[in-house]
């Protein structure tokens, strides 16, 4: 009989190529809690054989419901940049995860973590700083966990991070790393690599692992990108201008503390 494996965020990006992984590997029964039932994601893994599920995380019962049966999960919490302490109420949304799981005697989860910032350097990284804690508080309850911390996706080159034209078939690389080298991954390599953690808990649980593709500089990310799209030319711009294309600034600080965190690690 195959494993029953809760993923939570299944219609994040992080979540769905966790779910689709699990469900190509056919070792797994999968179910995709997601926020919208009707959704195309929801949709889309439903026909690929997951068993979509709705989730309420102020609701403790509608959490245990998700987990109740199951023997694994991948946990995954977001933050809400609108919420004005948004740092507290991802923390006890993680709680609350936590404490199920403990109930349903979980045998293995899979925890997207992160790095404690604050705690660190002094920054305010809430975002990340409420994975850390999660983290912390997993550990606290004896949970048999595995954290996983992902670096900079290879498809934000596409979305948030999408060269900007300067003319004449040129584009900036706006990416405040200077010459330090940047870990990069991209989403749908994160989903096999947790199912083959989720196969082998005995080697991972109790590991934190920091996932990477590759390292490079973002002078070398757009030689790549000026490689497979030429004649279009990439460039890094070598500056931090973190106010353009409307984004919004609680969002856009964050990404800022991203790569200033970044930095941090590498250079210690």
């Amino acid at each position: 009989m195959s494993e029953v494996v809760t993923v939570f965020g299944a219609d994040k990006c992080q979540g769905k190529a966790i779910a689709t992984a699990l469900l190509q590997d056919g070792d797994f029964t999968v179910r995709a809690v997601v926020q919208e039932l009707t959704s195309p994601t929801a949709q889309e893994l439903q026909t690929a054989g997951a068993h979509p599920l709705l989730v309420d995380f102020n609701n403790p019962d509608s959490i245990s419901a998700t987990l109740c049966g199951a023997h694994k999960c991948f946990v995954i919490t977001h933050t809400d940049f609108n919420n004005k302490d948004s740092l507290r109420a991802e923390v006890q949304q993680g709680h609350r995860i936590a404490d199920i799981c403990k109930q349903h005697n979980i045998r293995q989860i899979v925890l997207s973590g992160a790095h404690h910032v604050h705690r660190k350097y002094g920054l305010p990284a809430r975002h990340m700083d409420a994975k850390a804690c999660i983290n912390d508080y997993m550990n606290e309850i004896g949970l048999p966990k595995t954290e996983i911390i992902v670096p900079f996706y290879f498809e934000s080159f596409l979305t948030t991070f999408k060269p900007n034209p300067v003319g004449n078939n040129t584009y900036k690389i706006v990416i405040p790393m200077g010459e330090t080298a940047m870990d990069g991954i991209s989403i749908n390599q994160i989903g096999p690599i947790v199912t083959a953690l989720f196969k082998s808990p005995q080697r991972w649980i109790g590991k934190s692992c920091f996932l990477s593709a590759g390292r490079l500089k973002i002078q070398e990310y757009a030689q790549i990108l000026t490689h497979h799209l030429y004649p279009k030319q990439f460039k890094d711009s070598r500056q931090g201008h973190w106010k353009e294309n409307g984004r919004r600034f609680p969002e856009f600080l964050s990404l800022k503390l991203i790569f200033t965190t970044a930095l941090l690690l590498l250079e210690n």
